[in-house]
């Protein structure tokens, strides 16, 4: 996976993800889009047929930064917990 930033202030990032599905980010995107604090997310892809993508947030008061970082941990625990629950009812088969 490859990151670059593009813009990195106190309320507003933007980065590009080169090698990666945007799967993952699209959780982050509807976490992020449900938070008091956060003005504005969006995720663009560049093409269909390549993996890569803009990820970008712009929030009120708090820093960006730690809201992604919020959203990103959510986001984690939510796939563990779908893990967790498929495991568990795929075992009872």
């Amino acid at each position: 996976m490859e990151i670059e930033f593009t813009i990195k202030n106190k309320n507003e990032l933007e980065f590009k993800i080169k090698n990666e599905d945007s799967a993952f980010f699209d959780i982050v995107l509807m976490i992020a889009s449900s938070k008091r604090d956060v003005e504005f997310a969006s995720k663009k892809m560049a093409d269909n047929l390549e993996k890569e993508f803009t990820f970008y947030i712009r929030t009120r008061s708090e820093p960006a930064k730690d809201v992604l970082l919020e959203c990103i941990n959510e986001a984690e625990e939510n796939i563990d917990n779908i893990v967790s629950n498929l495991e568990k009812n795929i075992s009872k088969i």
